[in-house]
Parts: structure tokens; C-alpha cells; sequence
């Protein structure tokens, strides 16, 4: 029988690879084309929760006319950090669609960073003033920091961000290392309500949120907000404003819309993202539009943009090939 071998890719190949945020908005709005035409099967992730604030989430996906199929297992425990352990960690698997065959085993958190920012831009792109000046961002992490480059992509008019965040270290951090890569000040703020009242895009990247700390009445006329972690808002909020739109509804709703759900009872759902992307619906119909929108984190995403750091990965030569058998199995134990 013939051997299996596959590649396997450290974080620091995955970065080598060479794949920058513009890419993977651009993959990312694609593969939001196949989800608004239904050419894809994202089942809802199932997960463990090993600890109460934690998750271990399984997220497969296939994309059939991109010949992609694969696998996230991703974690995420907000503790971490005091651990010197990063909050998110995963791997994505690869496999061949005609044979199943793994053919790569990668490093999950900076891709899941990048598409996770992605999709914040394709919203934008949609749903946002398009004259949008002012971001307010809530949460000084990775996510804060990759959402702003995201957004900075989407729209060039951006004047000014303001960032707020508990820890005083984190935020202080943030303004001073993200000054100098986006075009416009940075500035930090003294509460969550200073950043989201006034801004035109508000994201809250947050760790988690057992209690709404976020109020409706903050969000400014003509805002598009994006809750990059889920949970922190108002219930209200999602019924106040003018559209309520989510990445996945099925997941979204499996997740969210149970008894004891955080957002309980959920709107009526407005659409899904995709929709807005192949403009079976509109997106922003009026500059005084409130919106919401919530990108949940779609497993297509994931094998997407794995897909092409693999591909780039062969090309340069990056990575490590591992056996996975040799042969058949023994006729007996």
C-alpha cells in the first residue's frame, strides 16, 4: 500500500508563507460569495467545554468549486495569557477531497486571526458608511489590533480610532504600536462608552462577557457595529437596530437562540452576510442606518485561506514532511 505523508507548518511557516490581511479579505469575500450561493457545507461547530470559561471547538468545512476541505480544532481559554499561553490555539487540518488523504497539518491561530479580521472588513465593505471616519474599538488584544489593520483596508477615509481596554498595560501598548503602522491617531480612551458613542464602526474584541456591559443607546446613528466575541451587548441592542445580520445563520441560532442563549429571544434574522456579498439582498440602504453584525467564525474561512498558505508553503519549499503510515496495518495486534 502507498505511504500517506503530509506537511506540517509551525506558526512561524505559516507566516513565512507570505500571506498578508488584504489577501485574506479578498478569499474571505469570495468564500462569503459561496456561502451566499449555498455552495459549501459548514455544519454548526460542536465543542467541549473542559473549563467554564473555556471552549474546544471542532470546526470542519468543504468548499467544492475551490476543491477545499478541512479541519479546525481551536481552543480558546481567556485565563492563558496569565500563563504565558496564548488565549487562542488550533490546528487546521487539510485533506484531499478525492481521497481524504491529510495532506496538511498547520498552525490555526494566526490564520484564525487573519480571517477573523477579514471578515470584519467584508463587512465594512457592505455595511458601513462608506465616509466612515471614527472606529471605536473595545478589547486591546489580537483581535483589537487585527480588526483595526482590517478596517484601515476597507476604508481609507478613517480619521481616527479610539480604543478602550481594562488593562491599562494592554491598551497603553496598543496605541503606542499601532500609531505607527495605520495612517491616522490612535488614541486611547477612559471607558467603553467614550469609544462606541460617536464612532461610525464599533468593535468590541473583548474576552468573555457574562453580563451585558455594552449599552444600544451608545451606538451612534449610521453605526455598523461588529461584535467580533459575541456576548457584552444588550439584548435590546439587537432588536433596536435597522438591520440585524449575522455570518452563518444556522450556527449563529444552534449557538445563540437556546433557552438561556445571552441574546434571548433573538430578531428576526435581516440576512446573512453572504446574501448581502452576491446582493441577493442589500446591505447599507441609508446613511442612518443602525446595524449589527455578528461574524461568528465560519470553519469555510479557515480552510480557505489554509488552502492557499499550503499551496504557498509547497512553492517555497516551507515545512516539514511527516509520515502518517508506511504500509498496511499488522494482521493482528
Amino acid at each position: 500500500m502507498t505511504p500517506v505523508a503530509f506537511l506540517y507548518l509551525s506558526q512561524q511557516e505559516v507566516i513565512d508563507a507570505g500571506f498578508t490581511l488584504k489577501e485574506a479579505i479578498d478569499i474571505v469575500e469570495d468564500v462569503f460569495k459561496e456561502h451566499g450561493l449555498k455552495k459549501f457545507e459548514n455544519p454548526p461547530k460542536p465543542g467541549v467545554h473542559p473549563r467554564d470559561d473555556a471552549f474546544i471547538h471542532a470546526m470542519p468545512g468543504y468548499l467544492p468549486r475551490k476543491g477545499a476541505v478541512g479541519l479546525k480544532w481551536v481552543s480558546g481559554y481567556p485565563s492563558n495569557p496569565q500563563h504565558g499561553l496564548p488565549l487562542i490555539m488550533g490546528l487546521i487540518v487539510l485533506n484531499d477531497v478525492n481521497t481524504g488523504q491529510p495532506i496538511a497539518v498547520m498552525d490555526g491561530a494566526y490564520i484564525t486571526a487573519l480571517r477573523t479580521a477579514a471578515a470584519s472588513g467584508v463587512a465594512a465593505k457592505y455595511l458601513a458608511n462608506q465616509n466612515a471616519k471614527v472606529i471605536g474599538i473595545v478589547g486591546a488584544g489580537v483581535q483589537g489590533r487585527y480588526n483595526l489593520l482590517a478596517l484601515n483596508e476597507a476604508l481609507p477615509g478613517i480619521q481616527v480610532a479610539r480604543v478602550f481596554d481594562t488593562n491599562e498595560s494592554a491598551l497603553q501598548q496598543f496605541v503606542e504600536s499601532m500609531s505607527k503602522i495605520v495612517p491616522f491617531p490612535v488614541e486611547a480612551a477612559q471607558t467603553a462608552a467614550e469609544v462606541i458613542q460617536g464612532a461610525d464602526i464599533v468593535v468590541t474584541a473583548t474576552g468573555k462577557l457574562d453580563k451585558p456591559v455594552f449599552k444600544e443607546k451608545w451606538v451612534t446613528e449610521g453605526a455598523l457595529v461588529l461584535p467580533v466575541h459575541t456576548a457584552g451587548w444588550e439584548p435590546r441592542t439587537l432588536h433596536q437596530v435597522d438591520k440585524f445580520i449575522v455570518d452563518d445563520w444556522q450556527q449563529f441560532s444552534r449557538t445563540l437562540g437556546q433557552p438561556g442563549g445571552f441574546y434571548m429571544p433573538l430578531p428576526d434574522l435581516y440576512a446573512e452576510l453572504g446574501e448581502i456579498v452576491t446582493h441577493k439582498k442589500p446591505g447599507r440602504e441609508s446613511k442612518s442606518e443602525r446595524i449589527i453584525n455578528f461574524n461568528f467564525g465560519i470553519a469555510i474561512h479557515d480552510v480557505a485561506v489554509a488552502s492557499v498558505v499550503f499551496a504557498r508553503a509547497k512553492e517555497k519549499g516551507i515545512g516539514t514532511k511527516l509520515n502518517l503510515t508506511d504500509g498496511e496495518l499488522p494482521l493482528s495486534p
